[in-house]
């Protein structure tokens, strides 16, 4: 059965539409994610980016990832809210904020991703994948 995966920000304006699962989710928690997010770490679904998937007006916010290619954090231009981002490490995925995403999306993390920047109050459970920086594999590369 092929689900449509939506996510948007809280007022709306600016939304993507998927009609293919993620090819991977992970818990990230560098710096960036931790200052665009304003939580000790993101939440990401990464999605092949598809034709005319995003819609409506975003504000982006230019970083340099730590593989030393750009990335941009998109907002929406209206509320604000974080909904997105862009890798140039990661051609073709949109890493989307989890917590943006409606059903039938459920968030299952896969691994935890640059444990080397967590905050120190933060607890990763026993047995799950961790990498103090980016992972080993790509998503979405076989």
């Amino acid at each position: 059965m092929n689900n449509t995966y939506r996510a948007q920000c809280q007022c709306g304006q600016l939304a993507l539409t998927f009609t293919q699962a993620p090819v991977a989710q992970l818990v990230c928690h560098c710096r960036d994610c931790q200052t665009i997010s304003g939580m000790p770490y993101a939440k990401a679904a990464f999605f092949k980016a598809e034709e005319q998937c995003a819609q409506g007006e975003f504000k982006a916010i230019e970083m340099t990832g730590g593989s030393g290619k750009p990335k941009q954090y998109r907002r929406c231009s209206q509320c604000n809210d974080f909904v997105y981002a862009t890798v140039d490490a990661l051609t073709g995925l949109l890493g989307v904020a989890a917590d943006r995403l409606g059903p039938p999306f459920e968030f299952q993390p896969m691994a935890h991703v640059w444990t080397s920047e967590k905050a120190p109050e933060v607890d990763i459970p026993q047995g799950v994948f961790q990498f103090p920086k980016a992972p080993p594999f790509r998503p979405g590369k076989q």
